[in-house]
């Protein structure tokens, strides 16, 4: 309950305690938690709550941290808390088994050296690379990653070149250069061989067109 998320029992596993919730933070934590809590044997109200409690705070500290080496990484020392907080959560999000801390790290990497290559200034594209999946951690409110990253960047009051990158880099056609970039590194990083889980169906029918 504290911790929001579901614990999944099963007769056929006994010795399996499942736990399922979107937000792959209080995943971590009633992980945690609930570790220390059967290592530890007193299973009551009182205990899981101190427990559950000093868990968050120390995944509070490793989540900052993390989100501090990668923006330290790459030269940006500017950033609100709140978005350093935000970007550390990307060591516990996945997409299609992609970690994002990697995924984030290659697409940056990739966009600075494309905007050297276009005589393109390096900074703003570096800011948009690594900002342009932040909204897949905003997992409290409603609406798309695209649309959350969007309403975030306005509010932290970031340059509207910065905002359309973000929020066009999904779209077929981007306004300006840094999200034609963004796009290009994004989509080269996710489509890489071994980069994410491939769907068996889909790859049998890949091999099976490249065969004929």
């Amino acid at each position: 309950e504290i911790t929001g998320v579901n614990v999944d029992m099963d007769d056929d596993t006994p010795n399996e305690v499942r736990i399922s919730c979107f937000d792959p933070v209080r995943r971590e934590v009633a992980r945690i938690s609930l570790e220390r809590l059967i290592a530890d044997g007193r299973i009551q109200p009182a205990r899981i709550e101190e427990v559950v409690k000093k868990t968050q705070m120390e995944l509070d500290r490793i989540i900052y941290k993390e989100g501090e080496n990668l923006v330290a990484k790459f030269g940006v020392y500017s950033l609100p808390k709140e978005i350093i907080a935000l970007l550390g959560r990307y060591k516990y999000r996945f997409s299609y088994g992609q970690n994002m801390i990697e995924h984030t790290m290659e697409e940056t990497q990739m966009g600075m050296k494309i905007a050297k290559e276009l005589g393109v200034e390096v900074n703003p594209v570096k800011l948009a690379c690594l900002l342009h999946d932040i909204g897949k951690v905003l997992n409290e409110e409603e609406g798309s990653h695209i649309e959350l990253a969007e309403r975030l960047l306005k509010k932290y009051k970031f340059p509207d070149n910065i905002v359309k990158a973000v929020a066009e880099h999904h779209t077929d056609k981007p306004s300006n250069i840094e999200g034609i970039i963004v796009q290009i590194a994004d989509s080269i990083s996710g489509a890489r061989p071994g980069a994410r889980y491939v769907d068996f169906g889909d790859y049998v029918k890949r091999m099976a067109d490249l065969e004929g």
